[in-house]
């Protein structure tokens, strides 16, 4: 199921029990649910059939009491927002317990249990169009094009336009007051780029040939490509092997000594490191070893504002 905010939320079929199709399972679902028993209106009658028997009968308003109170509500699959004409999808990762890092490599270890609640995460590197949307003058991009991932931008401009982008969709009431964009912390970007609840376990996101999934340094001419340009990941994440770096908001570490078994949402090394913080993904002036799902850099934002030609982000929303 997906939803689009552009102001307002228009629901697209999907999620068992949404009646109205507003992205929510609630007891205004039961209300419609009664109106068109008792009215015949058809304005709902595709979603009103919940329990899928073919027929619109109390035993729906059942299905839809059993969710409410099983306090299992479904998340939408994804959700679209559109600023100034320009759409970008966010999509749901389901939270879960995975093992962080890889014990053979001394930067990615110890490999530890970490636990993450749900969060959405964008679809693509921030592209572009997207920055535009909300600076339309803004032309300081090391390699430009609308679908391209914004690079070569500084650390704090950055962070300027995603505090930007939260009052924009606040204002607009297309964003809940208590939502907001943020960079992901490093665990949220590995289970992510790993699949998730989906993942299949491969060396990089989405497969274990890296030319189905990434651009690196042997098929990119070491340019930044238009996102979407190689397949997905399991959760249909775009390009989180290469094409640009992705940074988190965790302190980089030399290695994991620091983390503890089977945290809830960690959010890295408690030290400021003189390396700056930790980035991901790797990236299109890469090698392959270095855009697997584990493999960790640093992004210096002292240096030149943090700024880099294959240098990105990617926005989650909790």
């Amino acid at each position: 199921m997906i939803v689009t905010v552009c102001g307002m939320a228009v629901a697209h079929a999907g999620i068992t029990g949404d009646v109205n199709g507003d992205g929510s399972v609630t007891s205004v679902d039961v209300t419609v649910l009664y109106n068109y028993m008792l009215n015949g209106d058809a304005t709902f009658i595709a979603s009103s059939d919940v329990d899928g028997d073919g027929s619109i009968t109390g035993a729906d308003i059942t299905v839809i009491y059993n969710i409410l109170l099983s306090g299992s509500e479904p998340k939408p699959e994804a959700i679209d927002f559109t600023v100034n004409g320009v759409t970008f999808r966010m999509i749901y990762v389901k939270g879960g317990t995975f093992t962080m890092g890889n014990n053979a490599i001394a930067s990615e270890s110890p490999a530890h249990s970490v636990t993450l609640t749900d969060f959405y995460m964008a679809e693509t590197e921030c592209t572009q169009a997207l920055w535009k949307a909300l600076y339309p003058d803004y032309n300081y991009f090391a390699e430009v094009g609308n679908q391209k991932p914004c690079n070569g931008q500084w650390h704090s401009e950055v962070l300027q336009f995603i505090a930007a982008l939260n009052d924009y969709l606040h204002a607009n009431g297309a964003l809940a007051a208590d939502k907001n964009f943020m960079l992901p912390t490093e665990a949220q970007w590995e289970w992510a780029a790993r699949g998730g609840v989906k993942s299949q376990g491969y060396t990089y996101a989405g497969s274990n040939n890296i030319n189905d999934v990434a651009w690196y340094s042997l098929n990119s001419n070491s340019v930044v490509q238009d996102v979407k340009l190689k397949n997905p990941n399991e959760l249909g994440l775009y390009d989180m092997s290469g094409n640009a770096f992705e940074v988190t908001t965790d302190n980089f570490s030399m290695d994991y000594s620091w983390a503890a078994d089977g945290e809830v949402d960690p959010v890295g090394s408690p030290t400021t490191s003189a390396y700056g913080i930790t980035r991901r993904g790797g990236s299109c002036t890469q090698v392959a070893s270095r855009c697997t799902v584990t493999k960790r850099d640093f992004h210096d934002v002292e240096m030149n504002g943090g700024a880099s030609e294959d240098m990105s982000f990617r926005l989650i929303l909790k």
